[in-house]
């Protein structure tokens, strides 16, 4: 008798540990499916509107490839001394997604607000000085950092409208760092879509001379970024008004809040390390483009276009970024530490899988994608090979972005700061000086170098993951 009920007993708690280990795996399935939802809700639009922007610019490359390979060479050069000038801005914008995220886990409306309020009051006199600054000296500019005889006047002039016109694109932007902060990530890819579908609308106007508006060229070119970039802005503030937005303007104006040292202080903290971060790599950057430009136009050409589909691959990485700011922010603002884990190993695996599968795109679909913009076979083949580095990069670059959106959803800036210098100043700025200015190998030294940088800063940044999440 003792026997038998002894094993009816072992049966029964046999049983109920089995129960219980059902229920867990369900609820962690469960748990693990409403984690992704929220990834893939604030995720995916992010995704989609760094993708529909990386797409729109390739179309504007298309348009600008009709008057010639130099005339892409001639854009492309105006970007890294454009990025310089808004590097700051774009510390801003880090700061201000970061800590709405956190004042949103808080529930504290009142300072969410106050940060965006701060922000814009300070962005706007900034702008407008550095806009006057840029188109007085653009000559200079150009030439210091793409001196290429061929392409100078035009890089000039293209130059000169865009950063007449930046406090459009600024201003937008800092409002949808905000609204990503909120997880609002639809609103800012509604606004994203609308500035690239009237950029293109006005590239085909502008450009070549349709529907009986002036052929304008390269200024057209620039002409269309600008306006698209007001429609952006018109959009972004018709949203940001409405008053059922965690942040929004309304509120901000009723509350009259007042820029003060304290006000500041907190966004100051943290945007130390990121404005020095974002100087460091754009200085590292405008050196990088310097050596790069030395390859020639040709080859400058080939890089240009690869660069945009490293840009859709930026786009996954950006998308995860945002994510990761927004959901691990949250959890920090409400002390989780269990629920930032979760966020930043699903983000991760999303991430992971993603990146495989588009870099095996993009290696198999090099040949086509170079083909859509010149028929020229020799272009077609070097572009083709820089496909197989391109595609190994987008594992490294997806794994960056989503340990910088994690660290920076806790306010580790400085740690973000750090990898980001090794990387660009130090990795990538000294590997190129070898492989480009010493060795000669033109544009496979600069597909190397930056396969070797971006390796090297997602390396740092999972060291710093690790130890400031999982432990």
């Amino acid at each position: 008798m003792i026997n038998t009920s002894t094993k009816k007993g072992v049966l029964v708690i046999k049983r109920i540990n089995e129960e219980e280990e059902s229920v867990t795996d369900t609820r962690e399935k469960m748990d693990n499916k409403s984690l992704n939802r929220e990834i893939y809700a604030i995720g995916i639009p992010s995704f989609l509107e760094t993708l529909f922007t990386t797409f729109a610019s390739i179309i504007d490359s298309k348009m600008v490839s009709a008057m010639g390979v130099t005339a892409i060479s001639a854009i492309s050069v105006t970007n890294q001394p454009r990025l310089f000038i808004f590097a700051i801005f774009f510390a801003f914008n880090t700061v201000t997604s970061s800590l709405v995220a956190r004042y949103v886990g808080r529930n504290d409306r009142d300072m969410a607000n106050r940060v965006l309020d701060s922000v814009l009051k300070i962005i706007i006199p900034l702008s407008i000085l550095l806009s006057i600054l840029s188109v007085f000296f653009a000559r200079p500019i150009m030439i210091a950092f793409a001196n290429q005889k061929d392409t100078l006047n035009d890089s000039i002039l293209y130059f000169r409208i865009i950063m007449a016109g930046m406090i459009f694109n600024l201003l937008f932007m800092a409002i949808n760092s905000a609204l990503r902060g909120c997880g609002k990530t639809k609103i800012t890819f509604a606004t994203n879509v609308t500035s690239c579908v009237v950029n293109i609308f006005f590239n085909y106007l502008l450009i070549e001379g349709h529907l009986g508006f002036p052929r304008l060229e390269i200024a057209g070119a620039a002409i269309a970024t600008v306006l698209g970039n007001v429609a952006a802005l018109v959009l972004t503030l018709w949203f940001a008004f409405k008053q059922d937005l965690f942040v929004n303007i309304p509120y901000c104006l009723k509350k009259k809040f007042k820029v003060t040292r304290d006000s500041v202080s907190e966004i100051m903290e943290l945007a130390k390390s990121c404005i020095t971060d974002s100087l460091a790599m754009r200085i590292s950057l405008l050196l990088i483009a310097a050596i790069v430009a030395r390859i020639g136009s040709y080859q400058m050409a080939v890089y240009s276009i690869g660069m945009h589909l490293l840009n859709v691959n930026m786009a996954l990485g950006m998308g995860l970024q945002t994510a990761g700011v927004a959901l691990v922010g949250r959890s920090f603002g409400a002390d989780d530490k269990n629920a930032m884990k979760a966020y930043q190993k699903c983000i991760l695996k999303i991430g992971f899988c993603t990146s495989v599968l588009l870099a095996i795109l993009i290696i198999a679909g090099g040949r086509w994608f170079f083909g859509f913009f010149s028929n020229d076979d020799v272009f077609i083949k070097m572009g083709a090979y820089s496909c197989i580095f391109i595609g190994v990069i987008t594992l490294s670059q997806t794994m960056k972005f989503v340990y910088s959106g994690v660290l920076q959803g806790i306010g580790a800036m400085k740690e973000v700061m750090i990898a980001s210098i090794v990387s660009f100043a130090g990795v990538n700025l000294m590997t190129l000086l070898i492989f480009v200015l010493v060795l000669h190998i033109g544009i496979w030294g600069v597909w190397t170098s930056t396969l070797l940088s971006q390796t090297t800063q997602a390396l740092m940044l999972l060291y710093w993951t690790k130890h400031r999440i999982e432990k």
